[in-house]
């Protein structure tokens, strides 16, 4: 896995070691429950050299910074906020693939209130922000087993051997963000971002409804702009998803404002 941790916090550059040098935007790519920072390896190379490719460690995984793991999704999106503050200097974009669309959302109010607005907002394949955190999973209390089933029903997938050290630690990253999502709390108004949020529906999506994009449109004081894809709910390795996807940001960042 190319690229490497900026500073001891969750921020991950994919574009470390791949001959970026000067980017002139930067792209900060959010996966979802049970996802890491290999989930997008193949994008950089969809995204030109000009384009740095950020991603993110999640709380319960090995290699993140030694302090407690934050409280509940918000917290960790405002540590996220405070790296993505320091470390980078260029215009920003975010995308977040189902949990990590709302995380994404709640790093770009982040930086919205730092005065460090990023250009624009893309989720793919998720809930809205009020969705989540009408979510009640119980997941701290719930055995491997119960949890293993949960990942099932949500398509997460697991290394099959129940006795394999790697199972064991996938689980822990799944447990680790559905209990980020139950202590998840939006807030009693809308928080509009002041730039466009895009939303990705998977089309073949069993996870997320459809009902649920047209959700995100408090979300932002601009019209919602949406697409929909002929992919499954995890689709961050699909063709079909990376290129339109891709491109979309590509255009995005042509024109910096």
């Amino acid at each position: 896995m190319r690229g490497g941790a900026l500073g001891d916090g969750p921020l991950w550059d994919l574009s470390a070691g791949t001959g970026w040098s000067e980017a002139e935007v930067a792209v900060l790519l959010l996966p979802g429950v049970g996802g890491g920072v290999a989930d997008f390896a193949l994008w950089p190379r969809h995204l030109t050299s000009a384009v740095r490719a950020l991603t993110a460690r999640y709380p319960g995984r090995g290699g993140t910074d030694a302090r407690e793991p934050a409280a509940d999704l918000a917290d960790f999106a405002a540590h996220l906020a405070e790296a993505v503050a320091f470390h980078v200097t260029e215009p920003l974009v975010i995308l977040g693939h189902s949990m990590g669309a709302v995380i994404g959302y709640e790093v770009a109010w982040h930086l919205e209130r730092r005065g460090r607005p990023a250009l624009a907002l893309h989720v793919c394949a998720a809930f809205s922000p009020p969705e989540y955190a009408a979510f009640d999973l119980n997941c701290r209390s719930l055995t491997d087993g119960s949890l293993a089933e949960l990942a099932d029903a949500l398509a997460i997938p697991l290394p099959g051997d129940e006795r394999a050290p790697e199972r064991r630690v996938a689980l822990r990253a799944v447990r680790s963000d559905l209990t980020l999502i139950d202590a998840y709390g939006y807030g009693p108004s809308p928080r509009a971002l002041e730039y466009p949020v895009t939303v990705w529906t998977a089309r073949d999506d069993t996870i997320v409804p459809a009902a649920s994009a047209p959700l995100w449109q408090p979300m932002t004081r601009h019209p919602l702009v949406h697409h929909v894809l002929p992919v499954p709910h995890h689709c961050l390795d699909f063709p079909q998803a990376i290129a339109p996807i891709a491109g979309a940001l590509r255009g995005g960042l042509q024109h910096p404002r």
